[in-house]
């Protein structure tokens, strides 16, 4: 299983260069009539990925391969406030939109109904008024991703303790040497549950990867993650007995090291997903109504 793997990495990262990197492969490269139809088998990058594209477009602006960044060219963001788009992003499901729109970007996957982007498209970069004016209803509205389950509701948090909690983080990573995902993600926990919150694994552990693309001299973008479920599933399947992190940082060895840890991880979801063939039935309607199916297993 893990020639399969390496083989849907490189059409993975073939398609990648092809939308993002200035690259030239045609369809006959990559041989997969489903990495080829349905995007979102076209990434090894974590910062490509579609949940990605809003915080990629505010830092690269108009240099974002995805042309998105124009959008916020005048916007001026300070570092500490952009920290806090990344947490509050996370937490209220990453844009994620599996419906395809016509208003693009607005709306569609990655810029998901998030109410803080009404906010950026009006040049407005202060945090504290995002959270002033958070919407009594539909601030977030996802498709496909459930949103956490918080003590007192996801508003209430957002409203009373999401700035502490990163203030609180901010401050960990400028008082201490370069830290590791794991780690951003155990204080994290700490501070919540000494406030009678649970932890929040999930969120957290993508926040930190984010910290790990935008600062690596804060986060180590080297470092070892916490690995979801579907992850593990490839793990366990393409290199059974080898303990997560292990498993991953030989992937990333395999493949020339054009992946980090928390690159690879994601690379390992869509694994599953690209075996199993899975494309929404959006994706069969972007489509035409057909169904494509990966070259690999059939």
């Amino acid at each position: 299983m893990i020639d399969q793997f390496i083989d849907y990495y490189y059409k993975a990262k073939k398609m990648q260069e092809l939308k993002f990197e200035k690259g030239s492969w045609t369809k006959e490269d990559v041989n997969d009539d489903l990495v080829w139809y349905v995007p979102i088998y076209d990434v090894v990058n974590r910062k490509y990925a579609a949940f990605s594209s809003l915080l990629e477009a505010i830092h690269k602006k108009e240099d974002d391969p995805k042309n998105n960044g124009i959008y916020f060219k005048d916007l001026n963001i300070n570092s500490d406030d952009f920290i806090k788009l990344c947490y509050l992003f996370r937490l209220c499901g990453s844009g994620i939109n599996y419906i395809p729109k016509i208003d693009r970007p607005w709306t569609t996957h990655g810029f998901g109904n998030f109410w803080v982007i009404n906010f950026l498209r009006q040049n407005k970069s202060d945090s504290q008024e995002w959270i002033k004016n958070i919407p009594e209803k539909k601030f977030c509205d996802v498709k496909g991703y459930l949103l956490p389950m918080i003590k007192g509701g996801l508003k209430n948090f957002i409203e009373k303790n999401s700035i502490s909690l990163v203030d609180y983080m901010i401050k960990y990573m400028q008082s201490h040497e370069l830290i590791g995902i794991k780690d951003f993600v155990d204080v994290g926990n700490k501070w919540l549950i000494n406030r009678g919150f649970k932890r929040q694994n999930f969120v957290l552990t993508a926040f930190a990867m984010d910290m790990a693309e935008y600062f690596p001299t804060l986060v180590d973008r080297d470092s070892d993650v916490y690995v979801g479920s579907n992850a593990k599933k490839c793990l366990k399947q393409i290199m059974p007995g080898i303990k997560d992190n292990d498993a991953l940082r030989h992937l990333c060895e395999i493949t020339g090291n054009q992946s980090k840890p928390y690159d690879m991880e994601d690379v390992a979801c869509d694994f599953i997903r690209y075996i199993e063939n899975f494309q929404s039935d959006d994706h069969i309607k972007l489509n035409k109504g057909i169904k494509y199916y990966n070259n690999v297993l059939k």
